[in-house]
């Protein structure tokens, strides 16, 4: 069985098309250079290392991106005076309880969300294959192309078959509200191995990886890679370049 971080990759992939970022608060910037190993990307250069300048287009309209994992996690919602058998939340607090009844279920908000992405993506895929030509980029890079940057996010990956939640608001929460930082959410309690970020501030949740088509870089492997500078020969690629790059998934 896959691992609980590599379902919820999976999960997140499927559902919005980026690859999650694991763990949620890892540092990943447009322009980081390195490998999607497992469900980590690890970053050994950038493209302003190498040389690459690009041009950042700038997201303008904020967006919420919210999910549950499609099975595995029940949650239950608690207004302050109510009754909440089966969970530790108080009486006098509102407050929701997630229950979790395998490993990798998940549940995720993302709010106030801005998607960056590198500009001219067609360009970029050219000037890569170049530097691929010229022996400058190993066959397992890939390059962070697109960025969701979230002004707060709640997320909760449970690792263990059996799991529970109980988070307490100064307020009404709802799974709407649920990432909120004006909501106040704090943990009551927690039981089985649950990895969560509550109402964390400034997270990159999300992002897009381009490498090089395996097709054309086995082409490049094959030819007479140069290393020479402005007058070296490139190693002949016969298949089309006209979109040298192709999006990483997590498979």
């Amino acid at each position: 069985m896959a691992s609980a971080s590599k379902q919820y990759l999976n999960g997140i992939h499927k559902k919005f098309s980026f690859l999650a970022t694991w763990f949620p608060n890892a540092c990943i910037k447009l322009g980081d250079v390195g490998i999607q190993e497992g469900d980590q990307f690890k970053q050994m250069t950038t493209l302003d290392n190498l040389g690459v300048s690009f041009r950042v287009r700038g997201g303008t309209s904020p967006l919420d991106f919210a999910y549950t994992s499609e099975s595995g996690v029940a949650v239950q919602t608690k207004a302050a005076g109510e009754l909440s058998p089966g969970t530790s939340l108080p009486l006098a607090e509102a407050g929701i309880h997630i229950q979790f009844s395998s490993a990798g279920a998940f549940l995720f908000q993302a709010a106030g969300c801005i998607v960056d992405e590198i500009d001219d993506k067609d360009s970029l895929g050219k000037t890569v294959l170049l530097l691929a030509r010229q022996g400058r980029w190993d066959e397992n890079w890939a390059v962070v192309d697109t960025v969701v940057r979230a002004a707060s996010a709640t997320i909760v990956v449970s690792n263990s078959n059996a799991g529970s939640l109980d988070l307490t608001a100064k307020g009404p929460v709802s799974l709407a509200n649920l990432a909120s930082l004006d909501a106040g959410i704090t943990v009551s309690s927690q039981s089985g191995d649950v990895v969560r970020f509550i109402a964390a501030k400034d997270l990159m949740p999300m992002f897009r990886l381009s490498r090089i088509k395996r097709s054309l870089f086995q082409q490049i492997l094959g030819g007479p890679i140069t290393f020479g500078g402005p007058g070296a020969e490139p190693a002949p690629v016969n298949e089309d370049e006209d979109n040298p790059l192709e999006e990483v998934s997590p498979e």
